[in-house]
């Protein structure tokens, strides 16, 4: 544009000078007068044109002003009387997420009559409700509410197996013998460093925060029996209603890392609460996850170790004991992993491991008596296939293997002693986006460490509704 006004301006000087300059013979008379009129039209029209020029010019500068603070983000400045944000007018209730599920799980044995008499072959039923609140508070963090409630065991007492079979049962009984919600989580979460570190303070489920798996790792959608859920229950021995006073501090210093560090309170004996005196027993977990591509395909390859500082007693001290938990003294430890790849379009495997010290026995306040601990280790496997390879993306099915492996000590003080082997094979149908109907089967073989246990048949089938 500078240019172009520029040339303008030259050229109607050019044309002025060249007038001026005009040979003798045009001089005098008209021709004068009419040379004199056009040389005070050019200059005229030379003015008009440098005043325009000007201003184009200013124009320019002031665009190419705005221009520069609009690419250093500069912000606009809010009219007066504008609210200053759209945090300060936006409706509290937009700051709060709720979202919840109901499951439901019916299951059959067979051939578990002669295993325990008293149950025998039966049908039993059992459901949970969760409901999850969210509360935002932007740059402050989050809160979250887990409110949960429940009704029946399913077949976890009448099958004799270390592993029980429904891993979802929850039953929140009050002195009334009736199902009552109660508050199960309740926890703050932040984080710094543009997500880097996370901290997450409060009562928390110390079973999901460590030891997770893509492909097998939710009783609601996957596999339901507990070996293949989660280690804490099989070989790690559970607090008291999971939900105990907790922390856990992530790092993620790269996408294909993290870092992970877990605390609660654990002490639940039968004199104390778990509230009570929570610095005095404790529950400590570190887990690191590494996060490769292999071939293009996610995978997650988890580590950990735990020490668990609840009271427990040597075997070799168990002949001199009297019989109080006080008496217990030393600390349980273990380690484990957790690794699940994907090694197809829709196809995901799975493998888990867990380990712990053998040698020690733990308090049953139900029984009031020292009992050896049967088991210290757990392993397991198998295939989570996505229902995108037959056009029904929701749809999903799985199939695993495991098995418990008795500790020394327990074998030595039982007869005709054997580890415990497990298959689950599910599939799961989903009716829509909120509701699903699982078909589960299970075989259980040498129920409770037994050699002479009748293999058991578990028949199941699951409804999860979602909102």
């Amino acid at each position: 544009m500078k240019k172009t006004l520029t040339f303008f301006t030259t050229t109607a000087v050019m044309l002025l000078l060249f007038c001026m300059s005009a040979p003798p013979t045009f001089a005098g008379g008209a021709d004068t007068g009419r040379l004199e009129d056009t040389v005070r039209m050019l200059l005229e029209q030379n003015r008009e044109l440098m005043k325009q020029n000007r201003e184009l010019s200013k124009r320019l500068q002031d665009i190419e002003q705005e221009m520069s603070r609009m690419k250093e983000g500069a912000a606009p400045r809010a009219p007066e009387g504008a609210p200053e944000s759209q945090e300060e007018t936006a409706p509290w209730y937009s700051h709060i997420s709720i979202g919840g599920g109901a499951t439901g799980v019916l299951q059959a044995s067979a051939n578990n009559s002669d295993n325990t008499p008293d149950a025998g072959d039966k049908a039993d039923m059992a459901y949970t409700v969760d409901l999850n609140v969210e509360s935002d508070f932007d740059s402050y963090g989050k809160f979250h509410i887990h409110i949960e409630g429940g009704d029946g065991e399913g077949m976890n007492d009448d099958v004799p197996s270390f592993s029980v079979p429904n891993y979802d049962a929850y039953a929140t009984w009050n002195n009334n013998n009736q199902a009552d919600l109660t508050f199960s989580e309740a926890f703050y979460e932040n984080s710094f460093m543009d997500g880097m570190i996370s901290l997450d303070l409060g009562k928390m489920d110390i079973s999901v925060l460590f030891d997770e798996n893509e492909a097998a790792g939710d009783e609601t959608t996957q596999f339901l029996s507990n070996i293949f859920v989660k280690s804490m229950g099989v070989v790690i021995p559970e607090a008291g209603g999971f939900y105990c006073p907790a922390f856990m501090v992530t790092v993620s210093p790269a996408d294909i890392l993290e870092f992970r560090l877990v605390g609660a309170a654990v002490d639940d004996n039968e004199e104390d609460h778990t509230w009570e005196n929570i610095f005095s027993n404790d529950f400590v977990a570190a887990q690191i996850n590494f996060r490769p591509l292999l071939l293009n395909r996610q995978g997650n390859y988890r580590f950990y170790a735990w020490n668990d500082s609840r009271r427990y007693m040597k075997v070799d001290d168990l002949p001199g004991a009297s019989g109080r938990y006080g008496e217990g003294s030393n600390a349980l430890t273990g380690w484990g992993f957790s690794f699940d790849q994907e090694i197809a379009d829709g196809i995901s495997a799975f493998a888990r491991y867990s380990w712990k010290e053998s040698g020690l026995a733990r308090w049953n306040p139900d029984d009031n008596q020292w009992d050896i601990i049967p088991l210290n280790q757990a392993y397991s496997l198998g295939l989570n296939i996505s229902g995108m390879l037959w056009n029904r993306g929701d749809d999903g099915m799985g199939l695993a293997f495991g098995q418990t492996l008795l500790s020394d000590d327990f074998e030595d003080a039982q007869t005709n002693s054997a580890d415990e082997k497990y298959v689950e094979a599910y599939y799961r149908y989903a009716m829509g986006r909120h509701l699903a109907l699982t078909a589960d089967f299970q075989w259980i073989q040498n129920a409770g460490g037994t050699r002479d246990a009748d293999d058991v048949y578990l028949f199941g089938l699951r409804s999860q509704i979602d909102f």
